[in-house]
């Protein structure tokens, strides 16, 4: 009987190494791939804010290969407001919407900064002349890739044409986000196209 006991607890101080041994080595393995795995994105974006963290946007946007509705204005652009009150602001609660893009608001003369493409901050006002922006409201649409697609709505000149061509530049900025085509999704004057 004593024997029997001693062969048991021989084969336990044989095995037990054995099993703990690849318990450790399958923790590590798994530890391992973690640790190479890329940090997730955050998917959690907010629909509609101003536009304060470009690379942020971007990361997200190839994603999940959405565009971006870029509104620049100015506080004291009477057009701005009505283009915001009608089209921008009534956005925030549509469903249609949701998933679909990003909305980010810059308003020209505020003194705030946005962290560009290469991590440096640069006032709204520069980055508005960067992107030639000399006149307000303007609506641009860019890709995942941050580059402006088909041509950005300048101003108000027709009011009652205004939702026609807001419409359509949604709709062309969604299909060129997921299915970018050169020939329909790069602005009528390619020497014109801007990038975030």
């Amino acid at each position: 009987m004593r024997r029997g006991f001693h062969v048991v607890r021989l084969l336990a101080l044989v095995l037990l190494p054995g099993l703990f041994a690849t318990q450790v080595l399958a923790e590590t393995v798994e530890l391992a791939a973690v640790e190479q795995t890329p940090p997730a994105v955050l998917l959690n974006l907010p629909f509609m804010e101003n536009l304060r963290d470009i690379p942020r946007d971007l990361q997200v946007m190839r994603a999940q290969k959405i565009p971006m509705l870029l509104f620049i204005h100015a506080s004291y652009c009477g057009y701005c407001q009505w283009v915001d009150e009608n089209f921008i602001q009534p956005m925030q609660n549509d469903p249609a919407y949701e998933g679909q893009l990003i909305v980010r608001r810059i308003e020209i003369d505020a003194d705030s900064s946005i962290l560009d493409r290469n991590g440096q901050n640069e006032s709204n006002r520069h980055f508005a002349d960067r992107m030639g922006v000399h006149l307000v409201p303007v609506v641009a649409f860019f890709g995942p890739d941050g580059k402006e697609i088909g041509d950005p709505i300048n101003g108000v000149t027709v009011q009652d044409f205004y939702p026609y061509y807001f419409q359509q530049g949604i709709e062309l900025a969604e299909a060129c986000a997921k299915n970018p085509d050169p020939a329909k999704c790069t602005p009528s004057k390619k020497e014109d196209q801007r990038s975030l």
